[in-house]
């Protein structure tokens, strides 16, 4: 996948979450969602961190340690988030829903539904002042998680609330709990 089409698809999950879900339904073969769409994003959240740093308090060369760490913290939380958020999503299939265990299918959901995540993520590290916005877009990942699961799951209509609700918190605070715990760690070793 291009960074054209990443952006593309990326584009389609903001503006239209129902027809993205189609078309990422009719893919055939799958794409790998880790390959061609978290991990990129990932890596563009880890830049934007290192840009905002060197944007609000220049080049200056006590500036580069920080700034890396507050990347490496990012870039883990976006990381284990989103697997502790696939695990998670798997584990309500299974429990819930009664479905089988199928992690190749949680992974590719909860990828694309971080999609919002990532764009908060980004937004908020360039321009912190319209941090309001993140809370805004965060409320946005049930609405494509909601979609999502009537299109890729069919989860039915009586089992989507509770489903969106837990996926949905899965998805957002994931990623808040990986970094807290990180930079609790990395606070008490030093």
């Amino acid at each position: 996948m291009s960074y054209r089409d990443l952006f593309t698809r990326l584009f389609r999950l903001l503006a239209n979450p129902k027809q993205a879900w189609r078309e990422i339904s009719t893919e055939s073969p799958r794409r790998d969602v880790m390959a061609t769409f978290v991990y990129p994003l990932i890596a563009m959240c880890g830049v934007a961190v290192l840009l905002s740093a060197f944007m609000h308090e220049g080049m200056k060369r006590e500036v580069y340690q920080p700034a890396l760490m507050q990347m490496l913290s990012y870039c883990i939380a976006l990381f284990g988030g989103f697997f502790l958020a696939s695990y998670l999503h798997d584990m309500v299939m299974q429990k819930y829903l009664g479905r089988a265990s199928n992690m190749p299918l949680a992974q590719l959901f909860v990828g694309y539904a971080m999609g919002v995540v990532f764009v908060a993520d980004i937004l908020i590290v360039l321009f912190p002042q319209f941090f309001i916005f993140k809370w805004i877009l965060q409320f946005y990942v049930l609405y494509v998680v909601w979609e999502g699961s009537e299109v890729i799951l069919g989860v039915e209509e009586e089992q989507r609330l509770i489903f969106t609700g837990i996926t949905s918190a899965a998805i957002v605070f994931s990623p808040v709990i990986i970094q807290m715990v990180f930079d609790t760690l990395s606070n008490i070793l030093g």
